[in-house]
């Protein structure tokens, strides 16, 4: 979400932005693979009709638990709503600072700033820092300091 990018002496790029929310760990997606069903055939023997029974009873069970998550969504699609409404509010009447940040590769920046238009001129001036290289240099300093 508007992202501005800025390019270091050194030719590294970085990414400058706003973030509205703190970072959180992406979760892997599930593979499900193929379900071939079988071929039942007719249903006139009992073992077809046990059969038809069991991938019946599956086939509900597998409804209800469908059922059970579309309305969990819902619920977690309407809770998620509510928060990015209170996010909003707090943000703009109960001025929560913004995390403004600048990333290339290892090297990450945050720092806190009220305001829109404050973490706009904290944007621009980020990227001044980082075109003339004095970002890198403290960062670097910070560094040795902390080794």
């Amino acid at each position: 979400m508007f992202r501005r990018k800025a390019t270091a002496p050194d030719g590294s790029r970085w990414t400058l932005g706003r973030r509205w929310l703190p970072r959180r760990k992406r979760m892997e997606g599930v593979d499900t693979g193929s379900f071939e069903f079988p071929d039942l055939g007719s249903a006139d023997d009992i073992l077809g009709a046990i059969l038809l029974v069991v991938f019946g009873a599956i086939a509900i069970l597998f409804l209800i638990v469908t059922l059970f998550n579309v309305v969990v969504l819902a619920i977690e699609l309407t809770i998620l709503i509510l928060g990015l409404i209170l996010g909003l509010f707090a943000r703009v009447v109960l001025r929560k600072p913004w995390t403004v940040f600048a990333k290339s590769g290892p090297w990450l920046e945050e720092r806190q700033v009220v305001g829109w238009r404050a973490s706009r001129r904290l944007l621009d001036e980020l990227a001044g820092e980082i075109e003339s290289g004095r970002l890198q240099l403290a960062l670097d300093d910070r560094r040795r300091l902390d080794d």
